[in-house]
């Protein structure tokens, strides 16, 4: 088959796969970008709707304390109690049917005024002319259950009203609720209870319906009441529990899998609204965006596999050129040039096989001269050269240890040093490895030298687990890796005033599998994102300078353990750095 047609075929299949992937996918990336702005939208209209609830509940309480605050009414109840005739209590019905006209309660739709006295041997009540009998009964019903020392006062729970659905204000209601609190005046004591009509608040409630399948609005015992959803799949006490809140502690979220609760509370009787938006709410809510989104994908799709078309055959014709003329120098017809006709890619892939063919001798030459020089690295593991300042220093240390007379001091060193020489001299061709333990012995007599240097500077920490130290490592790996962190991690960790702070340098190797993590660990400057990047970039043939021979230790695990090893480097700057080494293990009987 055809380049040419390949690439069309390929372009139809990569549309048509990224079509059903999105299409597939798409449900779910709007859910993640809409979900939350669908809860906001929740929470708001739940605000909205409470807080018209919220009015209703306060014009009930407002009118509540008007007619308890009512000075005439008391009178008349006084008057009542001296002469309980049957004028007086028709005066009293009469005149808690003015304050409602008086008061203008239409706009709360207020249905009667029940009020109930201790004050005598029997209790005494008043209603509004026309509150039926059966209201009457049902608020004796609930009165027990209140307190008349309650002086925040209750709303009552919405009930169902039979019968005329009309009282002598001229409301219409369906179910009914009210608001009872304690009435007190001069040797009077007793509740006041408003009934109020509830179809208003089913009304405004419902608005939730527009928004989600499945909510719920709770009077203050936690009760699901009308308009609220039945069969509701809202967990309330789950909700309540792991509400997450929002602006306020009024309203708040409960995050599900695949579904929103909203909740929302009011400021007056503790009632809520819980609203519970699932996922196919949310990708509902949202159809229009996903429908656009799908087209927008095809319309592109199919634009880009007719633009291309014509495009892949006027690209593809040239290289259709190449091809036949790179035949030929694929039989060994290495003279032969491939003639170039555009200065595109193609042309450049053209001249880049000339030049290729041209210098195919001189190729083998370089990959001879690569060899000699992959020996000479050979040879280079196996003598490490002996930093001359390290040297220096050190015979330095020995000269003032004899002036001051510590013999002791000045044979340690000594011996130390003669350990370190002795290790860096030995060429024989197994030397190219050494134990664990032999590394971490030149280390410690490392160490010995620079204590005496840096007394009190610095200590060391050394972890090495007894399965790792007899196996074999590239040579001299660990001296440098320390004598990296003592220079250039603790040495230079100071304080305002120029004086070296001091540190820890953590050695460690444990065995995981079949590999060694060595790491050497310091806590002194640390290095910066740059000085990182820096050290990455820093040429094999640095061996000394700053971070001494890091990029040539990289470069000798490499060539030993090829791909099997790995180097890394961790620092942030003020928190010290940490270099860890992976390597194969190799036991005595893998060398010899």
């Amino acid at each position: 088959m055809k380049l040419k047609n390949k690439l069309l075929i390929s372009q139809i299949i990569v549309f048509l796969v990224m079509f059903i992937t999105l299409t597939t996918f798409l449900s779910h990336i709007v859910y993640m970008t809409v979900s939350r702005n669908d809860r906001e939208n929740a929470m708001n209209l739940n605000e909205q709707i409470m807080t018209r609830i919220d009015q209703y509940f306060e014009e009930l309480e407002r009118f509540t304390s008007v007619v308890i605050s009512d000075e005439k009414l008391k009178d008349l109840i006084q008057d009542y109690i001296m002469d309980s005739s049957e004028a007086n209590a028709a005066r009293i019905r009469i005149y808690l049917s003015g304050i409602g006209i008086r008061d203008r309660i239409q706009s709360y739709a207020v249905l009667g005024i029940y009020v109930n006295i201790q004050g005598g041997e029997e209790p005494l009540s008043f209603t509004t002319v026309g509150l039926s009998a059966n209201i009457q009964e049902y608020i004796k019903k609930v009165l027990h259950e209140i307190s008349p020392e309650d002086s925040k006062g209750q709303f009552m729970n919405p009930f169902s009203y039979e019968g005329e659905s009309s009282t002598v204000f001229g409301n219409k209601f369906g179910m009914a609720y009210g608001y009872t609190s304690a009435y007190k005046g001069s040797g009077i004591s007793g509740t006041v209870t408003v009934i109020a009509s509830f179809d208003q608040i089913i009304y405004i409630a419902e608005n939730m319906r527009d928004y989600s399948k499945d909510f719920l609005l709770l009077n203050n015992r936690g009760e699901a009441i009308e308009p609220s959803v039945k069969n509701s799949q809202i967990n309330v006490e789950t909700a309540l529990n792991n509400l997450t809140y929002g602006k306020t502690y009024r309203e708040g979220f409960y995050k599900e899998k695949d579904a929103i609760t909203t909740v929302r509370l009011s400021e007056y009787g503790n009632w809520k609204i819980i609203c519970r938006l699932t996922r196919d709410d949310v990708l509902k809510n949202n159809r229009s965006l996903i429908l656009f989104d799908e087209f927008l994908v095809a319309v592109f799709g199919v634009c880009v596999v007719l633009i291309m078309i014509p495009l892949v055959r006027k690209f593809t014709r040239p290289l259709a050129e190449v091809s036949e003329q790179m035949n030929e120098i694929a039989e060994g017809n290495l003279k032969v040039k491939v003639t170039v006709q555009s200065n595109d890619e193609i042309g450049e892939v053209s001249r880049a096989f000339n030049i290729m063919a041209g210098r195919l001798q001189e190729n083998i030459d370089k990959m001879l001269g690569q060899e000699k020089r992959e020996q000479k690295m050979r040879y280079s593991l196996l003598i490490s050269q002996v930093d001359p300042h390290f040297i220096y220093n050190t015979m330095n240390t020995i000269t003032y240890l004899a002036q001051k007379g510590r013999n002791e001091d000045v044979i340690a060193v000594n011996r130390a040093m003669i350990e370190i020489l002795r290790d860096r001299l030995r060429i024989e061709i197994e030397d190219v490895y050494d134990t664990v333990e032999q590394e971490i012995r030149v280390v410690e007599q490392y160490l010995i030298i620079q204590n005496y240097r840096y007394a009190d500077t610095f200590k060391t920490q050394i972890d090495v687990r007894n399965e790792v130290k007899m196996c074999y490592i590239a040579k001299n790996i660990l001296q440098p890796l320390v004598e990296n962190a003592l220079f250039h991690g603790i040495l230079c960790n100071k304080d305002e005033e120029g004086e070296i702070i001091g540190g820890c340098i953590k050695i460690s190797a444990v065995r995981a599998g079949n590999y060694i993590y060595i790491s050497v660990k310091d806590n002194g400057t640390g290095m910066s994102e740059e000085m990182l990047e820096e050290l990455e970039e820093q040429t094999v043939s640095k061996i000394r300078g700053e971070h001494i021979g890091i990029r040539n230790i990289k470069g000798r695990i490499r060539y030993i353990y090829g791909d099997d090893c790995s180097f890394l480097i961790q620092s942030k700057e003020g928190k010290g750095t940490e270099v860890i080494i992976k390597l194969p293990v190799i036991r005595e009987s893998t060398i010899f």
